[in-house]
């Protein structure tokens, strides 16, 4: 039987093995749960009852801009099949349920990709529905260009004011919402005082953006071009190299020139360049 709880740091080592083989072992859950533990927010696994494993687990959480946000799904892989992330999703999807009709949040999201079709069809039996989607370009480092070096690149923070960045042509395009790190957020005050606290907002070669490190590194190239997403990308490939094998950042799908100069320079994308990066929302009253 699966009972389910919230969970606490000790259970960390049942999550480093549920994260086992997810992305290639590159799994950013392992590298997050602590901090999860230690947020105002709802961390719920389930056990199995009889040997007190952490089988299976959720989160949910309240955004700057008031939304609620379900994600971190992760089933153990020797308990799939048997629908445990079914009623994962389903009693954190009630916690978020309550908070809606409560007041405490404004709107309930998600994020996933397009291939993650046990995910999306379970969120839309919960009347989830697709409010924006863009296209995951991703690079290995295995394309870096042998000649180019970490020295290459100056990092330097990026000095702008909320009011300035609220009209960057950016989050203007994306109708004040910023994509980042699998969480589709609207740009608050709250939110540009947490980037600038972490020094998420950045400049490198003159190239603007944002970063995160969420179990690994997630940036965002204000610039929207294929000169500003290449030099993020080979950074923090070069910075990170020991960790991680590729980096990913979302771009319109209607910037038909950008993913021509993308595909020309051996990046890729998961769905044959049509957008699979997915952002969800609760739709109450829609049938």
């Amino acid at each position: 039987m699966i009972l389910f709880r919230e969970l606490k740091h000790e259970d960390y080592k049942d999550i480093v093995d549920i994260s086992k083989g997810v992305w290639e072992d590159t799994d950013y859950l392992p590298g997050v749960f602590h901090s999860w533990i230690d947020e105002d927010c709802i961390v719920l696994g389930g056990i199995d009852e009889a040997n007190g494993k952490v089988v299976s687990i959720m989160r949910f959480s309240i955004l700057s801009d008031k939304s609620g946000w379900i994600d971190g799904l992760r089933v153990h892989k020797a308990y799939r099949g048997q629908g445990i992330g079914k009623i994962t999703v389903y009693k954190v999807f009630q916690i978020g349920k309550s908070a809606l009709q409560d007041g405490r949040i404004s709107r309930l999201g998600f994020a996933t990709v397009s291939n993650s079709l046990e995910s999306i069809g379970i969120f839309k039996k919960l009347n989830f529905k697709v409010v924006d989607s863009q296209i995951l370009t991703i690079k290995s480092n295995l394309a870096l260009d042998e000649h180019i070096k970490l020295e290459d690149y100056k990092l330097e923070p990026w000095v702008i004011s909320y009011e300035d960045l609220l009209r960057e042509p950016y989050l203007i395009k994306r109708k004040g919402i910023l994509p980042l790190a699998f969480i589709f957020e609207e740009f608050t005050k709250e939110l540009y005082n947490s980037l600038l606290r972490y020094n998420s907002l950045i400049k490198i070669n003159g190239h603007r953006g944002i970063f995160k490190y969420k179990g690994g590194p997630n940036f965002l190239a204000f610039e929207d071009d294929f000169q500003s997403i290449d030099t993020f990308t080979n950074y923090y490939l070069l910075r990170y190299r020991s960790e991680v094998k590729e980096i990913y950042t979302p771009i319109l799908s209607e910037n038909l020139e950008l993913i021509k100069k993308l595909k020309e320079a051996n990046f890729i994308a998961t769905d044959n360049w049509k957008p699979d990066y997915l952002y969800f929302l609760y739709k109450e009253n829609d049938k």
